[in-house]
């Protein structure tokens, strides 16, 4: 594993890897940008081309080209392996180089099952029929690599065990069952009581954001006699339902260069969009869109991608519901966001299947979230005070999860001439909505008594930062000793020891805080006086103490003792004070 990832790191850099994903701008010698993992107005990254490394001074995000690629597209490292071998053109070699072995063998079981059913597909004329009757090409249907499981109980598990698999890692990934009662077992042939999960179904693959296949969503042919219509893999190490999104790792290029993506519901309309060139779709089918998405979960890798997304989901009921549910989760996560909507209660596919151009045109005329909602609600033909009280209760929680108040201003003002309410009335709710929501997930404040260690840490990382960066000092003997000083033996021994990533991030900030000073001198004179200023004080804290528990018990030497020592780290913060103004 690490001959790949050193042939990897020497063919691609830091800032192509990043700068492919975000915008990049030159700033000295590094390049800065607004951090892909948190949400920012003034840009806090910084990627360093020295050190092949990435640092974010708000959310403390860092690493190489593995651990962003990992982050910005929620994998783990042999996701991100896969994905950047591709690029770099390295060849990997199977063997004994995972890091976790157990999920690899998972993985490899997955891969199989996928070639198994996409083999059943060539072999069954009846299911075959059954997906090009839906409008697929050969080639679609080869790209999203769509099978066919058979109407037996054990075809695919007999075809696993024979490729050496045990059941229990098959069962493991989801794609066979142990039935509890032996009857049962026996009613299913034979008495043997593993049978397969999926039968009598068209096959759809489900992948992670590298392409490899984690789970799988089957479609009945037969309704009545085998439901449900749409059958999931469970939950499994493989496959967290609110963390995947149907089609991402072949969209996500297409909504970096479109700066948008389009979400639909299930595997067919995702499929027939891709077919029609709408490439920049991704699809909720099997998620927990009904959870709140954060981290690497699904619609948030979306998120990091564009910013801007168009929700298309089916026009009936379900689908209203749907789309009310995605909008909220695309706002929370700071997301422009657009609804398209058809009438007549037909899918994308079905609309697709017959005329692309109809879907092109219902996409171009997508609405903001906020005019969608209020044409929604005037279809209801509810009278005027009914519909005031439903816009009141459903959009303004809409306006309430945008961040930037220039967008709700201009929202605000929409819905007051939707409804007639003053603006004031609708900013003092929105008000009482917005203090509610933030209620609910107030971070725990940080303790005051934390402010003056925060301080000397801060400090102290610029002064690391200084002395080993490549600005001036680099290591100087005379300013380590300087620090020493300041901090006193013990915790420059700390300070020496520190880990090299973390080093590495300090000299980092050095370079972006002082790359453009023209005395440097000055700002490390600066710095370094006010370090010893904090220690010097702290010291004091502790005399002081110390002198209040010697008079108390009536120890009078010891009490001048530390008088004599009150009286020197007085003055030589004093000193200090006088050295930083004269500066």
């Amino acid at each position: 594993m690490g001959s790949h990832v050193e042939d990897i790191k020497e063919r691609l850099s830091i800032t192509d890897v990043v700068g492919s994903y975000i915008k990049l701008e030159k700033a000295g010698q590094n390049y800065k940008a607004r951090c892909p993992f948190h949400t920012e107005k003034t840009p806090s990254f910084y990627v360093s081309p020295e050190r092949g490394s990435y640092y974010c001074f708000g959310c403390q995000a860092k690493g190489d080209i593995f651990s962003f690629v990992q982050a910005f597209e929620g994998l783990d490292f042999m996701g991100a392996l896969r994905v950047l071998a591709e690029r770099a053109g390295v060849q990997l070699t199977r063997g004994n180089w995972s890091k976790d072995s157990k999920k690899e063998l998972w993985l490899t079981i997955m891969e199989d099952a996928a070639r198994f059913y996409e083999d059943m597909l060539t072999r069954y004329a009846e299911a075959r029929a059954y997906i090009e009757g839906r409008g697929l090409s050969a080639e679609t249907i080869g790209a999203f690599r769509i099978g066919y499981a058979p109407s037996e109980w054990r075809l695919l598990r007999t075809y696993l065990k024979e490729k050496g698999y045990r059941d229990e890692d098959v069962i493991s990934v989801g794609l066979i069952k142990r039935s509890t009662s032996p009857r049962s077992g026996s009613d299913k042939s034979g008495g043997d009581p593993y049978y397969d999960t999926f039968r009598g179904r068209i096959m759809f693959p489900i992948t992670d954001p590298s392409g490899r296949v984690v789970a799988f969503t089957g479609r009945t042919l037969d309704e009545e006699a085998n439901p449900p219509k749409y059958l999931n893999s469970p939950e499994t190490a493989l496959y967290q339902k609110s963390k995947v999104l149907y089609g991402l790792d072949r969209a996500k290029s297409d909504i970096r260069k479109r700066d948008y993506s389009i979400l639909v519901e299930g595997q067919m309309d995702l499929i027939m969009s891709h077919q029609s060139g709408f490439t920049n779709t991704v699809a909720v089918s099997g998620t927990a869109l009904s959870e709140i998405q954060s981290g690497d979960s699904g619609l948030s890798l979306v998120a990091r991608l564009s910013k801007n997304v168009i929700v298309a989901f089916d026009s009936d009921d379900a689908g209203v519901k749907a789309t009310d549910r995605a909008v909220r989760i695309a706002l929370s996560l700071g997301m422009d966001v657009k609804v398209a909507h058809s009438k007549g209660g037909k899918d994308p596919a079905d609309i697709l299947r017959s005329d692309k151009n109809a879907w092109a045109h219902i996409i171009k005329g997508a609405k903001s979230f906020v005019d969608f909602s209020l044409d929604t609600l005037r279809e209801k033909g509810l009278d005027d005070k009914a519909f005031r009280r439903q816009v009141v209760a459903k959009v303004l929680p809409y306006i309430a999860l945008i961040d930037a108040s220039a967008d709700q201003t201009t929202y605000v003002k929409r819905v007051s001439d939707a409804t007639g309410i003053k603006e004031d009335a609708l900013w003092e709710e929105l008000r009482t909505i917005t203090k509610k929501t933030s209620d609910s997930v107030r971070l725990v404040p940080v303790p005051a008594e934390s402010t003056k260690s925060d301080r000397i840490d801060l400090i102290e990382r610029k002064v690391l930062g200084l002395l080993y960066s490549s600005l001036y000092f680099k290591g100087d003997e005379t300013k380590r000793l300087l620090i020493e000083r300041a901090v006193g033996p013990e915790r420059w021994r700390e300070l020496s020891t520190l880990p090299k990533e973390v080093l590495s991030e300090c000299t980092l900030e050095a370079e972006v805080s002082y790359g453009d000073s023209t005395d440097l001198e000055r700002e490390w004179r600066e710095l370094l006086f006010g370090l010893e200023e904090e220690y010097q004080k702290k010291r004091l804290a502790l005399l002081l103490d110390a002198l209040h528990k010697a008079e108390r018990d009536k120890r009078t030497g010891e009490a001048e003792k530390v008088m004599k020592e009150i009286d020197i780290v007085s003055r030589r913060i004093q000193e200090l004070k006088t050295l930083i103004t004269s500066l």
